[in-house]
């Protein structure tokens, strides 16, 4: 008999299916909401929100989970393959960024690496493609898409479609788990804002606004039983006896920035030599956005006979063909794939390995050979650039209300990410293009102006419209 492991997983937007009635008055009931809000380093001007979230069976919801732990547990194979800490799989990646916070000797523990992820995912026929791994400490949004799920659950007029699982209290646990044991002392953790010429501290625009921005995690860590305050970064000190902020001694930071964009520097150095020095612990080990480059992706291809049968189906089945060109290549293999990019450039895309917010993503139908070539050629060059097999997703019909009150209906496609905390589902994030945007127009990233949304489950067995 087929075990529920090996069935096909698809994943598909009930909204159509739900009864025509229940959906007119949740539309109308969330046209007349006063719950809108900004996301995060936004003005309100010409700004588009989606009216409604996607919604999943939820069985369906927790399998698609499972499926992107797995990938993600695959992915730290690969890696655990060519490294045993992360100091070497920084030279295994030959990356040349400055991460302040690194601990080269650390050991690539998925306990640790794996703490916090949100890998994104396209849904092709309903079946998920993880096209990214997205593991590390800056991963925002979590305050407004709990707002916006909770709005949408409070909408919904039957109350049948229920909220997945909180990403701010799985966050908080988390934190409480990674803080170490005291001698009977509340634990403390620091959340501290900080100062950056990029990221979500710029856009905001204030340490005051990203004190408010951070207070959710404050109160959801309480919740936890960690002793929490939020502070400014500048106010760390470092002793023998560890970090502290005034008199407080610190147990775990949570750390919800990369090194790379802190301009502080006295202080980055303080708390780097307290994380070395095993007196605070970091919640999410800096090591961990090694993991989430892309490269990652393409060995997990290279590495396809090394896994167990049941991995192999995994990595063929829901990650796209990806494999990397770089400067530490051998000339006769990177003549080889670039060979391959340019037969196959119309079904290809190219992006930088260690790149994010959607920076130097190039669709190889959109350029012409010369211009392919030439982009692969001199960036492989210089840096490490995968090539991965081009997905057309999934689109599903979505209003839209414009912050001037206007409404408008859109075919859009998406981009579905489930947060995984230690591993386990805890919410989503979804993006789309807004209804104005060229479709056609990749990849649908937050930070190039992709409208943020959420997701509502349906639990098993609830009746869906005939129709």
């Amino acid at each position: 008999m087929e075990s529920d492991s090996d069935r096909p997983m698809l994943l598909r937007d009930l909204w159509q299916r739900l009864p025509s009635k229940t959906r007119s008055e949740f539309l109308r009931r969330v046209a007349e909401g006063d719950w809108w809000t900004l996301r995060v380093g936004e003005t309100g001007a010409g700004r588009w929100e989606a009216m409604r979230p996607l919604v999943f069976a939820e069985a369906g919801y927790y399998r698609f989970a499972e499926l992107a732990a797995g990938v993600l547990r695959c992915a730290l194979l690969s890696c655990r393959r060519r490294a045993d800490t992360a100091g070497e799989l920084y030279r295994a990646l030959n990356d040349d960024r400055d991460f302040r916070l690194l601990e080269p000797s650390q050991r690539l523990s998925a306990s640790t690496l794996l703490r916090m992820a949100r890998p994104d995912a396209l849904l092709v026929g309903g079946t998920p493609w993880f096209i990214e791994l997205n593991i590390g400490p800056n991963i925002y949004g979590v305050p407004d898409l709990e707002q916006r799920g909770a709005a949408f659950a409070r909408c919904w007029p039957d109350g049948r479609l229920t909220e997945p699982p909180s990403t701010l209290h799985a966050r908080a646990a988390a934190l409480a788990d990674a803080a170490p044991a005291s001698r009977g002392a509340r634990r403390r953790a620091l959340i501290p804002a900080w100062q950056a010429t990029s990221g979500i501290a710029a856009r905001l625009g204030s340490i005051c606004a990203l004190h408010r921005y951070l207070q959710p995690a404050a109160e959801a860590a309480k919740a936890a039983g960690l002793d929490a305050r939020v502070a400014d970064l500048s106010q760390v000190r470092g002793d023998a006896g560890g970090l502290w902020v005034g008199g407080d001694h610190i147990d775990v930071v949570f750390n919800q920035f990369s090194s790379l964009v802190v301009a502080d520097s006295r202080s980055l150095d303080a708390l780097r030599d307290a994380a070395l020095s095993g007196t605070v612990q970091l919640f999410i080990p800096e090591a961990s956005c090694l993991v989430s480059a892309k490269q990652v992706l393409a060995w997990m291809h290279e590495d396809l006979e090394l896994f167990d049968p049941a991995e192999r189906r995994l990595i063929l089945g829901h990650v796209p063909w990806t494999a990397w060109l770089g400067p530490q290549q051998s000339p006769r293999r990177r003549q080889h794939l670039l060979n391959q990019a340019v037969r196959h450039q119309a079904h290809l895309v190219a992006k930088p390995s260690c790149g994010h917010g959607g920076a130097g993503f190039v669709a190889g139908h959109q350029v012409d050979d010369e211009q392919w070539l030439e982009l692969l050629t001199n960036q492989s060059s210089e840096h490490t650039v995968v090539l991965q097999r081009r997905l057309v997703p999934d689109s599903t019909w979505m209003p839209f209300r414009r912050s001037d009150g206007v409404c408008k209906e859109a075919r859009v496609p998406f981009v579905v990410s489930p947060f995984l905390l230690n591993r386990r589902a805890a919410g989503a994030h979804v993006r789309h293009p807004g209804p104005e945007t060229d479709q056609h127009i990749a990849p649908v990233n937050a930070a190039a102006g992709a409208v943020s949304n959420t997701i509502l489950l349906l639990p098993h067995g609830e009746p869906l419209s005939k129709r």
